[in-house]
């Protein structure tokens, strides 16, 4: 059955649609007045409704309320060194099919430079955007948040999980890692292209973070970014 992103603050029993939306259901996907599909609200929720068309316009009409989407094994919070154009893109999106439950993009002395207010208001919306798409894409009932770029200090004081960060100097890799019992949530954090400093990473692990290597080979941030979201939904998530 199709699926459609709606807002959980924007479900009533009748929906009126959104222009991106309707062309999405009408042109991509062919379907017509008096078709069934899917809503999901980003957390959780998810409903069965119909496409009407009235005089006012095209909506969508809410039958029932179906069962929740079930709750992530493992929360995954990722710190991502901002990467440049359609990198970032590209990890914002697969970090949500693999399952992160947060997407914060972080200021590095490696990163690109800071965006202006207003680019970067615009740059969040498409971020989001982008998590919303890939929700829909990879049958998820929740979207991760993207949040607004953080310092690497901003970021480790809002930390609750499991801190692990990922630098090409380590020494440890993450199959030697002793995680402190049933791990339920991890705060990850990737660096830039170019890498963390030397000095971003003995802060990092005075911060608590567990410095970790993914091997012999270099990475580049985007497929390290992926690896390590693999690795650790397989470990202690539902990959695999």
């Amino acid at each position: 059955m199709a699926r459609l992103y709606v807002p959980k603050e924007e479900i009533r029993e009748a929906i009126p649609l959104k222009s991106r939306d309707l062309r999405y259901l009408i042109r991509v996907l062919r379907l017509g007045e008096g078709d069934e599909l899917e809503i999901f609200d980003g957390q959780g929720g998810r409903y069965r409704a119909r496409i009407l068309q009235e005089d006012k316009g095209w909506f969508l009409q809410v039958l029932e309320e179906l069962e929740p989407g079930p709750p992530p094994r493992l929360r995954i919070v990722l710190g991502q060194g901002i990467l440049k154009g359609e990198k970032m893109k590209w990890v914002i999106q697969k970090a949500t099919e693999l399952g992160v439950s947060e997407i914060v993009p972080l200021e590095t002395s490696r990163s690109i430079p800071i965006y202006e207010e207003e680019e970067l208001g615009l740059k969040l919306r498409r971020w989001q955007r982008i998590a919303e798409e890939a929700a829909r894409q990879s049958n998820r009932s929740t979207v991760p948040l993207v949040q607004r770029p953080m310092s690497l200090r901003q970021f480790s004081d809002r930390c609750e999980g499991f801190r692990v960060a990922f630098w090409e100097g380590a020494a440890t890799p993450l199959r030697e890692v002793r995680s402190p019992g049933d791990v339920q949530e991890v705060d990850v954090i990737i660096g830039p292209e170019g890498g963390f400093s030397e000095g971003e990473a003995a802060y990092l692990e005075g911060e608590g973070f567990v410095l970790l290597s993914l091997g012999p080979r270099i990475l580049r941030a985007e497929t390290a970014a992926i690896a390590v979201l693999a690795l650790l939904q397989h470990l202690w998530g539902d990959l695999g």
